[in-house]
């Protein structure tokens, strides 16, 4: 089953460019001025700049570091240092890695976003007005971890995706190790 929920705010007006975006952690980027000020009225959400991307860091023991992403889109692919403009934003968050009480922030960042920008919102493929679908589908992958005995947001939650994620690296260690052992 798909643990991260995502959803794209599709810019239907003006397209943001980086200095436009990064106003979402509250101040002005020093080498990229802002055109747009709109993202601006979302710095009390309180993202912070994590690489190319923005995240509201956790700040409790239990769960993810980073419980909600928001990554600049272009073309529905999301991109890496890249000054724009930009097509979308996407919100992106575990229902497994996060304890089900986070869902409520995310839910806050999904209707500040519709709120203050221009955008058609698209979730699995389909455009939405509410967060009711969202919440919806939380619910299902809630459900579905806890039908295993394993509550999202506890360390077992994080166990379950790192030896999934340990897996597909081990295979590729393997190969990695292969082709060395060729070239010796």
């Amino acid at each position: 089953m798909e643990n991260d929920i995502l959803i794209d705010f599709r810019f239907t007006k003006e397209k943001p460019r980086f200095g436009d975006l990064f106003l979402i952690v509250g101040e002005e980027h020093p080498k990229f001025p802002p055109k747009n000020r709109a993202f601006e009225q979302l710095a009390p959400l309180g993202f912070e700049q994590l690489d190319d991307f923005f995240g509201i860091l956790n700040d409790e023991e239990g769960g993810d570091d980073v419980i909600v992403w928001l990554f600049p889109m272009i073309r529905d692919e999301e991109v890496f240092h890249h000054s724009g403009p930009f097509d979308a934003a996407r919100l992106s968050y575990s229902a497994l890695r996060n304890a089900p009480d986070k869902l409520a922030l995310l839910e806050t960042c999904f209707n500040k976003m519709k709120a203050e920008l221009d955008v058609t919102v698209f979730f699995e493929g389909q455009t939405i007005e509410s967060f009711a679908p969202v919440a919806a589908k939380a619910a299902e992958i809630v459900a579905f971890w806890r039908e295993k005995n394993i509550e999202p947001g506890s360390d077992e939650s994080l166990l379950q995706e790192e030896e999934e994620d340990w897996e597909e690296e081990e295979g590729d260690w393997e190969e990695e190790e292969g082709t060395e052992e060729a070239k010796l």
